[in-house]
């Protein structure tokens, strides 16, 4: 089974998406740029463009991949062949923030994993590290008024906008 995904192939969606799908035995992945994707078979005709476009952030674009002629994205291909039961949830935090994507795993209302694009590795790390298996409602308090310079938002203030 093949697997096409658009995006960057350093990024770290994309890099937890590849682990997710070769875990499954989707070996074989081949990176396509937006201009292919545009004019793929079906992807205008069935009103993905505009779907597509939901997931285009300030020039950057999370991944969506083909799976067996089948399209999904990050979220959609985690819970279809990531661990069982968690739900995942994709978006683009404030243009004010260096992290360009966020993306989280929950289940039963507890955070099972946290991947953020663009933002510092480290930084990304540990807070994927403090917040798992905390519940949703409790990062949130935690994390709704942490300050970043004089931004008016920080990346741990995003992640929790998005929850």
């Amino acid at each position: 089974m093949a697997a096409e995904i658009l995006g960057n192939k350093e990024g770290r969606l994309e890099q937890r998406l590849v682990e997710q799908l070769n875990e499954v035995g989707i070996k074989e992945i081949v990176w396509v740029s937006p201009e292919t994707l545009e004019v793929h078979d079906g992807w205008r005709e069935d009103g993905s463009a505009v779907w597509r476009m939901q997931y285009e952030f300030y020039g950057q674009i999370l991944p969506i991949c083909c799976i067996n002629s089948y399209f999904y994205s990050f979220a959609q291909a985690m819970e279809k062949y990531g661990s069982k039961n968690a739900k995942w949830k994709v978006w683009a935090p404030s243009p004010a923030v260096c992290g360009k994507a966020i993306a989280v795993a929950i289940k039963d209302d507890i955070i099972q994993e946290v991947i953020m694009e663009g933002s510092c590795m480290g930084f990304s790390n540990a807070l994927n590290i403090l917040v798992k298996g905390m519940e949703v409602s409790r990062v949130v308090q935690l994390l709704q008024n942490v300050p970043c310079q004089t931004r008016g938002t920080s990346c741990p203030q995003e992640l929790a906008r998005g929850l």
